[in-house]
Protein backbone atom coordinates (compact mmCIF):
# COMPACT_ATOMS: atom_id res chain seq x y z
CA UNK A 1 0.00 0.00 0.00
CA UNK A 2 2.64 2.27 0.85
CA UNK A 3 4.79 1.36 -2.21
CA UNK A 4 1.59 2.08 -4.46
CA UNK A 5 1.53 5.75 -2.31
CA UNK A 6 4.72 6.34 -3.28
CA UNK A 7 4.82 5.75 -7.05
CA UNK A 8 1.59 7.74 -7.25
CA UNK A 9 3.37 10.57 -5.59
CA UNK A 10 6.57 9.84 -7.98
CA UNK A 11 4.33 9.84 -11.01
CA UNK A 12 2.51 12.94 -9.88
CA UNK A 13 5.18 14.92 -9.39
CA UNK A 14 6.87 14.00 -12.93
CA UNK A 15 3.86 14.87 -14.64
CA UNK A 16 3.56 18.24 -12.83
CA UNK A 17 7.50 18.78 -13.42
CA UNK A 18 6.84 17.89 -17.46
CA UNK A 19 3.36 20.28 -17.36
CA UNK A 20 5.65 23.07 -16.08
CA UNK A 21 8.52 22.89 -18.49
CA UNK A 22 5.79 22.75 -21.30
CA UNK A 23 4.28 25.78 -20.01
CA UNK A 24 7.69 27.37 -19.48
CA UNK A 25 8.54 26.98 -23.21
CA UNK A 26 5.37 27.81 -24.49
CA UNK A 27 5.26 31.43 -22.66
CA UNK A 28 9.06 32.16 -23.47
CA UNK A 29 8.37 31.33 -27.16
CA UNK A 30 5.24 33.57 -26.63
CA UNK A 31 6.94 36.33 -25.17
CA UNK A 32 9.69 35.83 -28.04
CA UNK A 33 7.15 36.52 -30.85
CA UNK A 34 5.36 39.04 -29.15
CA UNK A 35 8.45 41.16 -28.77
CA UNK A 36 9.28 41.09 -32.71
CA UNK A 37 7.85 41.70 -35.66
CA UNK A 38 7.96 39.99 -38.98
CA UNK A 39 9.39 41.74 -42.58
CA UNK A 40 8.17 40.38 -45.47
CA UNK A 41 11.10 41.04 -48.04
CA UNK A 42 11.66 39.64 -51.88
CA UNK A 43 13.71 36.92 -50.00
CA UNK A 44 11.38 35.48 -47.74
CA UNK A 45 10.06 36.26 -43.75
CA UNK A 46 12.67 38.10 -41.50
CA UNK A 47 12.38 38.94 -37.65
CA UNK A 48 13.49 41.75 -36.47
CA UNK A 49 12.90 44.41 -33.47
CA UNK A 50 13.18 48.09 -32.60
CA UNK A 51 14.54 49.17 -29.42
CA UNK A 52 14.31 53.01 -28.63
CA UNK A 53 12.84 55.83 -30.12
CA UNK A 54 15.13 58.56 -31.63
CA UNK A 55 18.88 58.67 -32.85
CA UNK A 56 21.00 57.21 -35.50
CA UNK A 57 20.34 53.33 -36.16
CA UNK A 58 22.66 50.61 -34.96
CA UNK A 59 21.85 47.55 -36.68
CA UNK A 60 23.09 44.58 -34.15
CA UNK A 61 23.51 41.35 -35.92
CA UNK A 62 23.65 38.47 -33.05
CA UNK A 63 26.50 35.89 -32.52
CA UNK A 64 26.00 31.83 -32.78
CA UNK A 65 23.62 31.11 -30.94
CA UNK A 66 21.55 33.61 -31.05
CA UNK A 67 18.28 35.60 -32.36
CA UNK A 68 16.49 39.08 -31.69
CA UNK A 69 16.89 38.71 -28.22
CA UNK A 70 19.96 38.73 -28.07
CA UNK A 71 21.07 42.86 -27.13
CA UNK A 72 24.42 43.19 -25.58
CA UNK A 73 24.74 47.07 -25.41
CA UNK A 74 22.53 49.44 -23.52
CA UNK A 75 21.67 53.09 -25.14
CA UNK A 76 19.13 55.80 -25.18
CA UNK A 77 21.41 57.92 -27.97
CA UNK A 78 20.41 55.31 -30.76
CA UNK A 79 18.12 53.51 -31.61
CA UNK A 80 19.32 49.69 -31.76
CA UNK A 81 17.61 46.93 -34.90
CA UNK A 82 17.85 43.63 -33.74
CA UNK A 83 16.94 40.86 -36.14
CA UNK A 84 17.39 37.11 -35.79
CA UNK A 85 19.65 36.14 -38.87
CA UNK A 86 18.82 32.95 -40.96
CA UNK A 87 17.94 30.05 -39.16
CA UNK A 88 17.23 31.41 -36.37
CA UNK A 89 14.16 31.65 -34.71
CA UNK A 90 11.43 33.19 -36.95
CA UNK A 91 13.41 34.04 -40.15
CA UNK A 92 13.99 30.83 -42.88
CA UNK A 93 17.40 29.51 -43.37
CA UNK A 94 16.39 30.05 -47.24
CA UNK A 95 16.40 33.69 -46.49
CA UNK A 96 20.26 33.08 -46.89
CA UNK A 97 22.94 30.77 -45.76
CA UNK A 98 26.38 32.62 -47.01
CA UNK A 99 27.32 35.60 -44.86
CA UNK A 100 27.12 37.21 -48.49
CA UNK A 101 23.23 36.16 -48.51
CA UNK A 102 22.60 37.03 -45.46
CA UNK A 103 24.15 40.76 -45.86
CA UNK A 104 21.77 41.04 -48.93
CA UNK A 105 19.08 40.03 -46.54
CA UNK A 106 20.23 42.75 -44.10
CA UNK A 107 19.91 44.86 -47.01
CA UNK A 108 16.38 43.84 -48.02
CA UNK A 109 15.00 44.19 -44.46
CA UNK A 110 16.33 48.12 -44.69
CA UNK A 111 14.43 48.78 -47.84
CA UNK A 112 11.03 47.46 -46.47
CA UNK A 113 11.35 49.36 -43.53
CA UNK A 114 12.49 52.67 -45.41
CA UNK A 115 15.52 52.86 -43.54
CA UNK A 116 18.66 54.52 -45.64
CA UNK A 117 21.85 54.14 -43.55
CA UNK A 118 22.96 51.73 -40.45
CA UNK A 119 26.02 51.46 -38.16
CA UNK A 120 25.92 47.64 -38.59
CA UNK A 121 27.50 45.38 -35.18
CA UNK A 122 28.47 41.92 -35.94
CA UNK A 123 28.38 40.12 -32.41
CA UNK A 124 30.51 36.65 -32.68
CA UNK A 125 29.82 34.68 -35.41
CA UNK A 126 27.36 37.98 -36.83
CA UNK A 127 30.55 39.28 -37.63
CA UNK A 128 30.87 37.56 -41.15
CA UNK A 129 28.04 38.71 -42.50
CA UNK A 130 28.01 42.25 -41.24
CA UNK A 131 31.11 42.53 -42.59
CA UNK A 132 29.57 41.44 -45.79
CA UNK A 133 27.18 43.95 -45.41
CA UNK A 134 29.48 47.01 -45.13
CA UNK A 135 31.81 45.66 -48.50
CA UNK A 136 28.02 44.55 -50.17
CA UNK A 137 26.42 48.56 -49.46
CA UNK A 138 28.70 50.74 -48.21
CA UNK A 139 25.92 53.15 -49.39
CA UNK A 140 24.33 52.22 -46.04
CA UNK A 141 26.83 51.39 -43.94
CA UNK A 142 27.46 54.50 -41.52
CA UNK A 143 30.15 52.24 -40.02
CA UNK A 144 31.30 48.69 -38.69
CA UNK A 145 31.59 47.79 -35.20
CA UNK A 146 33.44 44.11 -35.02
CA UNK A 147 32.83 42.91 -31.46
CA UNK A 148 34.97 39.76 -30.40
CA UNK A 149 33.81 39.02 -34.39
CA UNK A 150 34.67 35.92 -36.33
CA UNK A 151 36.81 37.43 -39.31
CA UNK A 152 38.66 34.28 -40.96
CA UNK A 153 37.87 30.70 -41.33
CA UNK A 154 38.01 27.83 -38.23
CA UNK A 155 36.90 24.79 -38.24
CA UNK A 156 34.55 25.37 -34.44
CA UNK A 157 33.02 21.92 -34.82
CA UNK A 158 36.44 20.39 -34.03
CA UNK A 159 37.66 23.45 -32.04
CA UNK A 160 34.95 23.18 -29.41
CA UNK A 161 33.32 19.49 -30.05
CA UNK A 162 30.99 20.05 -27.02
CA UNK A 163 28.83 22.59 -28.89
CA UNK A 164 27.82 19.36 -31.37
CA UNK A 165 25.90 18.06 -27.93
CA UNK A 166 24.52 21.24 -27.12
CA UNK A 167 23.21 21.74 -30.49
CA UNK A 168 21.99 18.06 -30.71
CA UNK A 169 20.78 17.74 -27.39
CA UNK A 170 16.99 18.01 -26.66
CA UNK A 171 15.59 21.68 -26.09
CA UNK A 172 14.29 19.47 -22.04
CA UNK A 173 17.95 18.75 -20.88
CA UNK A 174 19.07 22.07 -21.98
CA UNK A 175 16.12 23.60 -20.01
CA UNK A 176 16.90 21.06 -17.13
CA UNK A 177 20.67 22.50 -16.87
CA UNK A 178 19.59 26.24 -17.71
CA UNK A 179 16.89 25.84 -15.26
CA UNK A 180 19.33 24.70 -12.51
CA UNK A 181 21.57 27.21 -12.77
CA UNK A 182 18.90 30.01 -12.10
CA UNK A 183 18.31 28.88 -8.43
CA UNK A 184 22.60 29.28 -8.13
CA UNK A 185 23.74 32.59 -6.43
CA UNK A 186 25.56 35.36 -8.63
CA UNK A 187 28.47 34.38 -7.14
CA UNK A 188 28.47 30.69 -8.29
CA UNK A 189 27.19 31.38 -11.98
CA UNK A 190 30.47 33.46 -12.43
CA UNK A 191 33.01 30.95 -10.89
CA UNK A 192 31.29 28.17 -13.23
CA UNK A 193 31.13 31.27 -16.54
CA UNK A 194 34.64 33.32 -15.69
CA UNK A 195 38.00 31.56 -15.71
CA UNK A 196 39.45 34.75 -14.02
CA UNK A 197 38.53 35.81 -10.71
CA UNK A 198 38.58 39.16 -11.61
CA UNK A 199 35.85 38.86 -13.78
CA UNK A 200 33.90 37.73 -11.45
CA UNK A 201 34.30 40.84 -9.05
CA UNK A 202 33.47 42.51 -11.91
CA UNK A 203 30.44 40.89 -12.62
CA UNK A 204 29.09 40.39 -8.84
CA UNK A 205 30.04 44.05 -7.93
CA UNK A 206 28.16 45.81 -10.70
CA UNK A 207 24.49 45.82 -10.64
CA UNK A 208 23.96 46.96 -14.45
CA UNK A 209 26.56 43.66 -15.31
CA UNK A 210 24.10 41.27 -13.28
CA UNK A 211 20.62 42.53 -14.75
CA UNK A 212 22.70 42.49 -18.22
CA UNK A 213 23.78 38.76 -17.56
CA UNK A 214 19.89 37.62 -16.53
CA UNK A 215 18.42 39.60 -19.54
CA UNK A 216 20.78 36.99 -21.72
CA UNK A 217 20.80 33.93 -19.95
CA UNK A 218 18.09 32.46 -21.93
CA UNK A 219 18.85 33.80 -25.59
CA UNK A 220 20.51 30.34 -26.56
CA UNK A 221 17.08 28.35 -25.93
CA UNK A 222 15.18 26.73 -27.18
CA UNK A 223 17.82 25.26 -29.45
CA UNK A 224 15.34 23.92 -31.67
CA UNK A 225 14.45 27.47 -32.84
CA UNK A 226 18.46 28.03 -33.50
CA UNK A 227 19.89 24.72 -34.42
CA UNK A 228 19.24 25.01 -37.94
CA UNK A 229 21.07 28.70 -37.84
CA UNK A 230 23.85 27.39 -35.67
CA UNK A 231 24.55 24.34 -38.20
CA UNK A 232 24.69 26.25 -40.84
CA UNK A 233 26.79 29.26 -38.82
CA UNK A 234 30.07 26.10 -37.96
CA UNK A 235 29.29 25.07 -42.24
CA UNK A 236 29.99 28.79 -43.13
CA UNK A 237 32.98 29.59 -40.79
CA UNK A 238 35.11 26.56 -42.10
CA UNK A 239 35.68 28.33 -45.60
CA UNK A 240 35.28 32.13 -45.63
CA UNK A 241 36.37 34.65 -47.89
CA UNK A 242 35.86 38.36 -46.94
CA UNK A 243 36.42 40.92 -49.14
CA UNK A 244 37.77 43.09 -46.46
CA UNK A 245 39.73 44.76 -49.59
CA UNK A 246 35.64 46.88 -50.23
CA UNK A 247 35.43 47.78 -46.47
CA UNK A 248 35.92 51.92 -46.75
CA UNK A 249 33.10 52.19 -43.92
CA UNK A 250 34.90 53.91 -40.47
CA UNK A 251 35.91 50.43 -38.37
CA UNK A 252 36.11 49.59 -35.17
CA UNK A 253 37.37 46.54 -33.71
CA UNK A 254 36.49 45.66 -30.04
CA UNK A 255 37.85 42.29 -28.76
CA UNK A 256 38.85 40.85 -25.32
CA UNK A 257 42.62 39.59 -24.69
CA UNK A 258 41.54 36.99 -22.97
CA UNK A 259 38.86 35.69 -25.57
CA UNK A 260 39.38 31.68 -25.97
CA UNK A 261 36.27 31.47 -28.42
CA UNK A 262 37.40 33.68 -30.62
CA UNK A 263 41.31 34.88 -30.84
CA UNK A 264 42.14 38.45 -30.80
CA UNK A 265 44.23 37.07 -33.68
CA UNK A 266 40.59 37.82 -35.82
CA UNK A 267 40.54 41.49 -34.95
CA UNK A 268 44.27 41.69 -35.78
CA UNK A 269 42.91 40.17 -39.12
CA UNK A 270 40.43 42.52 -39.64
CA UNK A 271 42.53 45.75 -38.96
CA UNK A 272 45.36 44.78 -41.09
CA UNK A 273 43.16 44.24 -44.10
CA UNK A 274 40.74 47.57 -43.48
CA UNK A 275 42.31 50.59 -44.00
CA UNK A 276 41.91 52.91 -41.42
CA UNK A 277 39.93 50.88 -38.76
CA UNK A 278 41.31 50.67 -35.27
CA UNK A 279 41.19 47.92 -32.67
CA UNK A 280 40.15 48.56 -29.15
CA UNK A 281 41.56 45.43 -26.64
CA UNK A 282 39.75 44.89 -23.35
CA UNK A 283 42.00 44.12 -20.82
CA UNK A 284 41.10 40.88 -19.01
CA UNK A 285 38.10 40.70 -21.61
CA UNK A 286 36.90 36.92 -22.22
CA UNK A 287 34.11 36.30 -24.67
CA UNK A 288 31.54 37.00 -22.11
CA UNK A 289 32.91 40.79 -21.46
CA UNK A 290 29.79 42.33 -22.33
CA UNK A 291 28.98 41.55 -18.86
CA UNK A 292 32.36 42.34 -17.02
CA UNK A 293 32.84 45.25 -19.00
CA UNK A 294 29.39 46.66 -19.68
CA UNK A 295 30.40 50.37 -18.85
CA UNK A 296 33.38 50.84 -20.84
CA UNK A 297 32.00 48.79 -23.39
CA UNK A 298 28.77 50.49 -24.18
CA UNK A 299 31.38 53.81 -23.63
CA UNK A 300 33.22 52.35 -26.32
CA UNK A 301 30.23 51.77 -29.04
CA UNK A 302 27.73 55.08 -28.16
CA UNK A 303 31.22 57.28 -29.04
CA UNK A 304 31.97 54.98 -32.16
CA UNK A 305 28.04 55.25 -33.08
CA UNK A 306 27.28 59.33 -32.55
CA UNK A 307 31.00 59.78 -34.29
CA UNK A 308 29.98 58.11 -37.35
CA UNK A 309 26.22 58.99 -38.01
CA UNK A 310 27.41 62.65 -37.02
CA UNK A 311 24.64 62.85 -34.21
CA UNK A 312 22.01 62.25 -37.62
CA UNK A 313 18.65 60.61 -37.52
CA UNK A 314 18.80 58.77 -40.56
CA UNK A 315 15.50 56.95 -41.59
Amino acid sequence: MAMDIFLIIVVSLIALFVSYYRFFKFSLVNDLNGHSKIAETKLGPIEYKIIGDKGPILMSIHGSPGGHDQNIISSDAFRILILSRPGYLRTPLGVGKTPAEQATAYSELLDVLGIQKVVVMGISGGGTSSMEFAAKFPEKTLGLIAFEAVSYSEDYANKFPDDESMMNGSDFSMWAGLYSMSFLGTKKKAAMMLPNPKNRIRLTSNPKNVAKLKSMEWSIWPMSLRREGVVNDYQQFANLSIPFEKINAPTLAIHGNEDINVDLAHARELIQKVQGSELRIIDEGDHMMMFTHAEEIDSLIKEFVLRVSNDQTLT
